[in-house]
């Protein structure tokens, strides 16, 4: 086997790579810093079980619409205030995890790790949960998947709750290659996943010389709708808006996502996972009795055994039933892909050999300004 898919088709879900009983894939960095299977041509068998667990290879959009069988949307909000305000939205995430968790169960999500890499975590109590929380924006670490762990927990009959993109639930779920009644799954709304080396460049180009303390990409200190970038250092406490940080811009532009991010075909209202997540953006204004400004979630739930969780945990919760076509409105990266920019190609020469000119030149937010401002005006001469 050559290899197990094209580039730019490859979600780095792992499932190939967790799947190969013979241990001949390997997760590799491209220039971009995106994680790909390499196959070792001397242990590789020929077996194609690689490509057979692949999910985009096998994606089968009539069988994913057949798992949403009892689909329902809400917006809905923690009734815990300090949970929510540790949270990206309304923090419905850790609501159902502590039901898992308080029924002998184990939670698997996104941690940081000691160097704010993002990582799977499976953790098994409470007071782990808030490692779990926030928006972690960028790619998982390959080698930090946990599909095996969880095939075993699932096996012995605990219960177990998966919280990540649609790429990794889909990757899971092929691995698994058989249904479990003991497994949840949480999807996230995402307009595509970043570079982790991108990140890294970012955090070494304007922390330089700093330990880092602590990473939040949306604080509420100034509100849900107009988040904060919050860094602490072991020198300083850094906040700014997070239309305004750069990092954050390079994403936004869609410069730093994965190249499969501009055609996944995972994007669909119809969802293989019990759940999908997101910021409540728009349908908010369905709900004005419960939105104070620190955070709001849409929430579609997909599945029979989703809603029958959901029923267990209303009591912890402030909801209202929404249609799901007005959490699309406010969500289009539910069922849109991004398109590619130009400017991608020249934000990736630039960022490893000279990273402060193109975060400060190329992702700074008053140039979108200026580029309109130029293209009216050729526009007006235009038309003289």
């Amino acid at each position: 086997m050559k290899e197990v898919l094209e580039h730019n088709k490859c979600t780095g879900c792992g499932a190939c790579y967790s799947a190969c009983a013979h241990e001949a894939i390997s997760m590799q960095f491209d220039n971009e810093g995106f994680e790909y299977p390499v196959i070792n041509q001397d242990v590789c068998i020929d077996c194609g079980l690689c490509q057979t667990t692949c999910p985009v290879i096998h994606y089968d959009y009539e069988k994913r619409n057949s798992y949403s069988d009892a689909q329902i949307g809400y917006a809905a909000r923690n009734r815990n205030y300090d949970q929510r305000l540790i949270s990206s939205s309304g923090s419905i995430f850790p609501v159902l995890a502590e039901y898992v968790l308080e029924n002998g169960g184990v939670v698997v999500g996104v941690a940081f790790d000691e160097d704010y890499n993002a990582r799977h975590l499976i953790i098994d109590n409470k007071d782990s949960l808030p490692l779990l929380q926030g928006s972690k924006y960028l790619q998982c670490s390959a080698d930090s998947i946990t599909f095996k762990q969880i095939r075993k927990e699932l096996v012995v009959g605990r219960l177990v709750l998966y919280s990540a993109m649609a790429c990794q639930i889909e990757g899971l779920k092929s691995f698994l290659r058989k249904d479990y009644d003991n497994l949840y799954t949480i999807d996230l709304i995402c307009m595509g996943i970043p570079s982790p080396k991108v990140w890294q460049t970012y955090l070494s180009t304007f922390f330089k010389g700093e330990s880092i303390r602590h990473v939040n990409f949306k604080e509420k200190s100034v509100g849900w709708d107009s988040f904060c970038f919050h860094v602490d250092t072991d020198k300083r406490c850094f906040k700014e808006r997070g239309m305004q940080n750069l990092y954050l811009q390079s994403m936004f532009r869609s410069w730093n996502m994965r190249n499969s991010c501009f055609n996944c075909p995972f994007k669909k209202a119809e969802r293989i996972s019990d759940f999908t997540l997101a910021d409540c953006w728009g349908a908010y204004k369905l709900v004005p009795e419960y939105n104070d400004n620190k955070g709001l979630s849409s929430v579609i739930v997909h599945s029979k055994k989703g809603h029958n969780l959901w029923l267990q945990v209303t009591d912890k919760m402030d909801f209202k039933e929404i249609d799901i076509q007005s959490i699309a409105e406010g969500n289009s990266n539910l069922i849109s892909n991004k398109p590619q920019t130009g400017g991608r190609s020249l934000f990736y020469n630039l960022v490893y050999k000279n990273p402060r000119k193109a975060f400060t030149v190329l992702c700074n937010p008053r140039r979108n300004i200026i580029q309109r401002i130029a293209g009216f005006v050729k526009r007006l001469i235009d038309e003289l």
